[in-house]
């Protein structure tokens, strides 16, 4: 299927694209990674950092917290806490031998958001929740970021320079390639449970408190129950990308692709307005507009299915044979406490993750994903608003009646009620509490059926009105929502009259109102908005929701937030020198990620090619030792390949290639300036049995 717009192409520098693939086909391809910069839009944490045209970024990490945290919704935090954070001391960042020897001082901190935006009259608020990701290691004075970009529908990874006190803050988008590297999903990653390299492992947390300070103003003793929620929080990241994918491709384009937008943007309201409950998926609407159309191109295009990418690293405890004390302890051994920190091939982010599953569905699982994934594009707050829209419209009001019985247990100061209701479209049955005093009434439905749909978690309350009946309505005490039907209707409240000649007999009128059908109309009036918001670009809540909003004639909302500011700024691209046909090799497979002004990873080919040359006989023994993983078994590697396999987008038929061709002059080309720097390097295998550790450090520049 042919892409025809910008979008569309902007889309395909991260989702799969083009006609069916021979095979499965990845969501995100990290090969290549994209541009640096934007193609378009820009990343939260610039539109978070952002203040009339400057870009502030606040010292220390607490005051930065601090910021973020006021945007949140802090009444309704998970665990009551808006940020959800954690301390690494032997981590796997590229900053970590930043900290060395004194890991435990130096903890690198890291941060997700998982809560909504804050509730203020007038203001849509900044939508944070799984978007914003922080990484903070004090000696390296950088700040890492990965925050979504709505407009291009991508996480963008920066870096914030010179981040300490006294220091020029200066944000920076990161070098993709080397971000990708680990981060092969282009999304945030966390440890698998039981998450042992942070402080929610008990022997982490005490290492921690015996050397004292003050982490960043975050705790040290954790449960595991922070770090469950930053990985999550990852995981549903991790899913931004086929969401995205399937609202841009899978529906197609031109009118028919609007009109599946359009039904899957309806749904995912219905389905967000429900509580998060159902949706309608029985009608000849979603048959035709959905189902079929979306089949017919996941044949198309994804005909093997799709390999889903993975956020997780394998769980790494460092601590494992080592004691608590001896971690904090300043008189432990350096290179004991360097082998603690050294990350062995098998828990390297770098090496190549499997899949985290393919995914081959039938096309109502591919439909149901599609909606349940657009709803977490959405704030609590937006889909809030929403139902407040809908309850003040004129929609259409209709009546479902049921005769009931009632059985009556008369108390001190209230009525225990045994309510049993049926009617053609409506079953009921419940136990009610009416008080003596206020004649108020509540109680749990424990069975609620209208017209064959199953409600659950329902409940009443209500007053008694003047003649003797009661005025009810129905809610779930977990939301703030009204009770829905899955087509969208709202049950819009219930009245109880008991029959006139015995109490124990009487009959319910279940009030429904019809403003699913005003949501739809709002959704069709997208398609003609002059956003285009029904075309296949990424899905974006600040471009979304302000013309349906302004089609529900609801007052207007400040969105955060423009473009107004300083020109998005990427790390450098150092010229390449001249340095004849021994630098050749590691400027061809090296540069990539170590010819930056950034000092890790490790940049040995910053400078003229005397200086490049000069840092690589520096770096000789190590650059050496990870050639010499290539020549072994993925199993028997104690460290990563360099350059590692991924990049070099290796498969097995030019895996010999490699190894015969451009290693081998890699190879020759560090002997040759190891040597011309009076540096000679031992031979393959003599390197292969020292210890890493052992091998002189490969120090960063700048």
């Amino acid at each position: 299927m042919a892409i025809g717009s910008a979008h569309s192409l902007l889309l395909c520098s991260f989702l799969v694209c083009g006609t069916a693939a021979a095979g499965p086909a990845w969501v995100v391809e990290p090969h290549p990674p994209g541009p640096d910069l934007p193609p378009q839009g820009r990343s939260l944490f610039d539109r978070l950092t952002l203040h009339n045209g400057k870009q502030r970024v606040p010292f220390p990490l607490q005051a930065l917290l601090d910021q973020i945290t006021g945007q949140l919704d802090q009444d309704h935090a998970y665990l009551d806490q808006p940020l959800k954070a954690v301390l690494i001391p032997l981590g796997r960042s590229l900053q970590r031998e930043a900290a060395a020897p004194n890991y435990f001082a130096s903890p690198r901190a890291v941060i997700a958001v998982d809560t909504d935006p804050a509730v203020r009259p007038g203001e849509a608020g900044l939508l944070l929740r799984d978007r914003l990701f922080l990484g903070y290691l004090e000696t390296a004075n950088i700040l890492e970021v990965i925050s979504y970009n709505e407009d291009a529908g991508r996480f963008e990874f920066q870096i914030v320079h010179d981040y300490r006190a006294g220091g020029e803050a200066q944000v920076r988008y990161a070098r993709r390639v080397v971000c990708l590297a680990c981060h092969q999903n282009a999304a945030p990653l966390f440890a698998r449970p039981l998450w042992d390299e942070t402080n929610a492992n008990p022997d982490i947390a005490a290492a921690l408190d015996s050397v004292g300070g003050d982490f960043y103003g975050l705790h040290t003793k954790i449960g595991v129950d922070l770090a469950y929620a930053i990985d999550n929080a990852t995981d549903r990241a991790n899913d931004f990308a086929l969401t995205q994918l399937r609202w841009g491709q899978g529906c197609g384009l031109g009118q028919p692709g609007a009109d599946c937008r359009s039904a899957l943007l309806t749904r995912a309201l219905h389905y967000a307005l429900s509580g998060e409950r159902s949706f309608e998926h029985d009608s000849d609407d979603y048959r035709q507009t959905l189902r079929a159309p979306m089949q017919e191109i996941r044949v198309s295009l994804w005909p093997e299915g799709l390999w889903l990418p993975n956020p997780d690293v394998p769980n790494r405890k460092p601590l494992s044979q080592i004691g608590l004390a001896a971690a904090a302890r300043p008189d432990l051994a350096a290179i004991d406490l360097a082998a603690r920190a050294n990350v062995t091939a098998q828990f390297e982010p770098l090496e190549p993750r499997p899949p985290l599953a393919l995914w081959n569905p039938e096309s109502d699982a591919w439909v149901e994903r599609a909606i349940v994934g657009l709803r977490q594009f959405l704030a609590t707050s937006d889909i809030q608003r929403l139902d407040r829209a809908l309850q003040s419209s004129t929609a259409e009001l209709e009546q479902l009646a049921a005769d009931c019985t009632a059985k009556r247990l008369p108390g001190e100061s209230f009525t225990r009620i045994k309510l049993d209701c049926q009617g053609p479209s409506v079953r009921l049955q419940g136990r009610l509490r009416l008080a003596q005093a206020d004649k108020s009434i509540n109680g749990r439905l424990r069975q609620l059926q209208v017209r064959g749909q199953v409600l659950s978690g329902v409940r009443l309350r209500g007053q008694a009105t003047a003649d003797g009946a009661w005025q009810a309505e129905l809610y779930r005490p977990s939301s703030a929502l009204r009770v829905r039907l899955a087509n969208g209707d709202a049950l819009d409240g219930l009245q109880l009259r008991p029959a006139a000649s015995t109490s124990e007999r009487g009959q319910i009128r279940l009030h429904i109102k019809h403003d699913a059908a005003t949501l739809t109309a709002a959704v069709l009036q997208l398609k003609n908005s002059p956003a285009q918001v029904l075309t296949n670009q990424p899905f974006s809540r600040t471009r979304m929701l302000p013309p349906l909003f302004a089609a529900l004639n609801q007052p207007a909302l400040s969105w955060c937030c423009n473009d107004e500011g300083p020109s998005a700024v990427g790390t450098p691209k150092l010229a390449s020198p001249d340095g004849g046909p021994h630098l050749a090799p590691f400027l061809k497979f090296c540069a990539a990620c170590h010819r930056s002004d950034d000092p890790f990873p490790p940049n040995f080919l910053a400078g003229n090619a005397h200086e490049a040359m000069r840092r690589i006989a520096h770096c000789a023994e190590r650059i050496q030792y990870r050639l010499a993983m290539w020549d072994l078994d993925t199993a028997s590697r104690p460290k990563t390949p360099m350059p590692p396999r991924g990049f070099v987008g290796l498969d097995s038929v030019t895996l010999a290639h490699w190894t015969r061709e451009s290693l081998t002059r890699l190879r020759h080309a560090l002997e040759d300036i190891a040597a011309q720097n009076a540096q000679p390097l031992p031979a393959r295998e003599t390197i292969r049995s020292r210890s890493y550790v052992e091998l002189r450090r490969c120090l960063p520049t700048g």
